[in-house]
């Protein structure tokens, strides 16, 4: 009987731990291969198990919220982004009260009130002090982390130069970010965020015309991932056009 229940055990927790390398690996292929719209059943199933999942994976989750979310803002469909953004805050704040020292909840919650900004600019007045004073303390709070640094990159890219807003302020910051990333192994592997802020970093130098920094940064991107759809067969094509009417 003993032996019985040990193998029950010991399948379950196989069965656990295959679930983990899942969804991070899911979320990854669907990254590299544009479809982060194959994200939704992932974070439904994710959702539905919340008791289930470990603190580690609970903030994934919201990660993958993130995605998910600045997804359809992109693609223009703002709907289904406030009934995510919605949802993915809910959860948010519940981790907030449980887990007040993780700086990634603060990172993720100025990156979300960044969200509401960008699908209504009206309330930048408002919303943008907001925004930056949880990115601040994500900062504080947690310097050795990556996404305060990307949200701080974030946010000083699109903020107005009037405001304090730098483009090479905001290359400093996802500098840091992949930096700290590339540090530890883990945070590289299967990690959908890390190629994202790479690809923010190289179309951050084509901004400020740092062309060669930029073509280095897509080669990067490209010998660690080639499969990565994105920059493979759209980005890096037409920035070697770019790169060739420079010369």
């Amino acid at each position: 009987m003993l032996v019985i229940l040990f193998i029950i055990m010991a399948s379950l927790a196989a069965q656990q731990t295959y679930g983990q390398q899942t969804y991070r690996q899911q979320t990854y292929q669907s990254y590299l291969e544009d479809r982060i719209g194959d994200w939704e059943p992932i974070i439904k199933e994710m959702k539905s198990r919340q008791s289930d999942l470990s603190r580690e994976e609970k903030i994934d989750l919201v990660g993958y919220y993130y995605g998910y979310i600045g997804w359809f803002i992109e693609e223009g469909r703002n709907k289904e982004a406030k009934k995510n953004l919605e949802e993915a805050e809910e959860m948010l704040e519940m981790l907030m009260e449980k887990y007040p020292e993780m700086p990634e909840l603060y990172a993720f919650k100025g990156a979300f009130i960044g969200y509401k900004i960008t699908m209504n600019s009206i309330r930048a007045v408002v919303l943008g002090p907001e925004s930056m004073k949880n990115i601040n303390h994500a900062i504080e709070i947690g310097p050795e982390r990556p996404q305060p640094w990307i949200e701080k990159g974030n946010a000083l890219f699109y903020m107005p130069k009037m405001f304090g807003g730098s483009k090479e302020e905001a290359i400093e910051a996802y500098s840091k970010a992949v930096l700290i990333m590339e540090k530890d192994p883990g945070m590289i592997k299967d990690n959908w965020m890390y190629l994202n802020v790479l690809l923010i970093l190289g179309q951050g130098y084509e901004t400020i015309e740092q062309f060669k920094k930029a073509r280095t940064t897509y080669e990067k991107i490209l010998q660690h991932e080639p499969g990565f759809k994105t920059v493979r067969d759209e980005v890096y094509p037409a920035f070697l056009k770019k790169w060739d009417s420079q010369k």
